[in-house]
């Protein structure tokens, strides 16, 4: 697969605190990278340094360049990032919010289905529950089609279905060639989607390498530090199968 990402040695600073040092991982187009840790780890902070938004220290590539090589306009056409929800107070319509990001109906029209906003398109964006928002900013992030999608927990507002559609709807676009870095908290998200996983501790020590060889007891709970167990009966979403497109 195509490499889209390449970062060596970064580290992050906020103040004279140094969240992480020492981070090397490639992403490329077509698989899955979920970042895990604790609150305070630097885990949104390493996102935003992948799209350019803060000061980072080490070499972050995009396409082969260096990431401070590009105008704000060309980071922004080839890496999509989604954090924390926006202000809503500007009195657009879901429509019309889309609309600043595309201006071609049909393709707004398939991205509302797959998002499940089609009948919200009308409503005023001051007047969605915070689940229906985040959906609309996924909508948009998805109608930007950029190469490089960097997401910030994408289902922290979400209900169980929403989450397993959206489960879904991130493989599928990787399978069509997306680059996806997401950041988790749910661990059987993580298991469910990912195929490399980065994992920082409170000390700002890093970890990256296959989901297969990093998703187990004893590297999550150094990297938690918190008591995980495994217990064999559970209620869980299935993030196997997914649900029956809708509008609700």
């Amino acid at each position: 697969m195509m490499l889209l990402m390449k970062l060596r040695h970064v580290s992050v600073q906020r103040g004279r605190k140094t969240l992480f040092s020492g981070v090397n991982f490639t992403v490329t187009a077509g698989h899955i990278t979920v970042i895990l840790g604790g609150n305070g780890a630097g885990k949104s902070s390493l996102l935003l340094a992948m799209a350019g938004l803060i000061p980072a220290i080490g070499d972050i590539e995009l396409m082969g360049r260096p990431l401070r090589h590009y105008s704000p306009r060309e980071r922004t056409r080839l890496i999509a990032w989604q954090g924390e929800l926006p202000p809503t107070a500007f009195g657009l319509t879901v429509e019309q919010r889309l609309h600043l990001v595309s201006n071609c109906p049909q393709t707004i029209h398939h991205v509302a289905c797959e998002m499940a906003i089609s009948h919200l398109l009308l409503h005023a964006l001051d007047q969605l529950s915070s689940g229906e928002l985040q959906r609309v900013e996924l909508a948009a992030l998805m109608l930007r089609d950029a190469p490089v999608w960097l997401l910030d927990e994408p289902t922290s507002h979400l209900d169980f279905k929403h989450q397993i559609r959206l489960i879904h709807t991130l493989k599928h676009y990787a399978t069509r060639g997306k680059a996806i870095v997401v950041i988790l908290h749910d661990l059987q998200q993580a298991r469910a989607l990912a195929d490399f996983l980065i994992l920082i501790d409170r000390q700002g020590e890093t970890r990256y390498g296959a989901c297969e060889e990093l998703f187990n007891r004893q590297m999550l709970c150094q990297t938690f530090d918190a008591p995980l167990v495994e217990q064999a009966v559970a209620l869980l979403p299935d993030y196997g199968i997914c649900p029956k497109t809708g509008e609700t």
